[in-house]
C-alpha cells in the first residue's frame, strides 16, 4: 500500500476555479509515485484542468491511514471531480489495475466521463493481444458451435475486438478510445469539456 503520510500537497493551484479531474491509475505504486503524480497534475494545469492525484487526499497526518480511510478519501476526490483520467496500462498481467477498475465504475455510476490511456506501443490492441504480450497462450476451440478463444486453464478469453474488458471499454469517453499517453487523454478531455461549454 502506498505511503499516505504527511507531505506537501501537489495539487495546490493559484485558483480552484479550474475543472477538477481525478487521476486514476497504478502510478501510486511506482517508486517515484509523488514525482509521477506531480507531472500528471502539471499536465492537467497546462490544459486548464485541476488534477486530483490519489496521494494528495486529505488524511490524518498523525497516523498511518487505514485501507478504509484511503478508499474513502479517494472516492471523495472522485466526487469532487467532473471527470476521470484513467491509466489502463496492463498491471501485473494483461488487465487494468483492480483499484483503477473500481474507480472507473464508481465514476461512471456518478455520471462522470472517463478518458483512458495506456503506456504501451499499441494502446488499442485487442484484449487477446494483451494476453499474448504478457506471456499468456491461447487456443481456439469449438464451444456451442462457435470458435472460441480459451486460455491454458480452459477459461474463455474475451474477444470482442476491444482492448480491455467490455465493462470498461464501453464506458470510456471519446468513443471508447484508449489514448497512447496521459497527455493525449488529458487534452482530449479538456477539448470535450470546452465543447460542452460552447453554446
Amino acid at each position: 500500500m502506498p505511503d499516505h503520510g504527511p507531505h506537501r500537497r501537489q495539487t495546490e493551484q493559484p485558483t480552484t476555479a479550474l475543472p477538477a479531474v481525478y487521476l486514476a491509475g497504478p502510478g501510486v505504486f511506482r517508486p517515484d509515485a509523488r514525482a509521477h503524480g506531480a507531472a500528471l497534475v502539471a499536465s492537467c494545469a497546462r490544459a486548464g484542468l485541476r488534477g486530483l492525484y490519489p496521494l494528495d487526499a486529505d488524511l490524518n497526518p498523525q497516523a498511518h491511514a487505514s485501507p478504509t480511510a484511503i478508499a474513502r478519501a479517494n472516492m471523495a476526490l472522485i466526487r469532487q471531480s467532473c471527470a476521470v483520467i484513467a491509466d489502463l496500462t496492463p498491471f501485473r498481467g494483461p488487465n487494468v489495475d483492480d483499484g483503477t477498475a473500481f474507480e472507473i465504475g464508481y465514476a461512471h455510476a456518478l455520471g462522470l466521463p472517463v478518458f483512458g490511456y495506456a503506456s504501451t506501443a499499441t494502446p488499442m490492441a485487442s484484449y487477446p493481444e494483451r494476453v499474448l504480450a504478457c506471456g499468456g497462450s491461447m487456443d481456439r476451440v469449438l464451444r456451442d458451435g462457435h470458435a472460441t478463444l480459451v486460455d491454458d486453464n480452459g477459461m474463455v478469453v474475451e474477444d470482442f475486438g476491444l482492448p480491455v474488458n467490455l465493462m470498461i471499454a464501453t464506458v470510456l469517453g471519446d468513443c471508447g478510445t484508449i489514448f497512447s499517453s496521459a497527455q493525449a487523454a488529458i487534452m482530449a478531455l479538456a477539448a470535450s469539456l470546452a465543447a460542452q461549454r460552447t453554446p
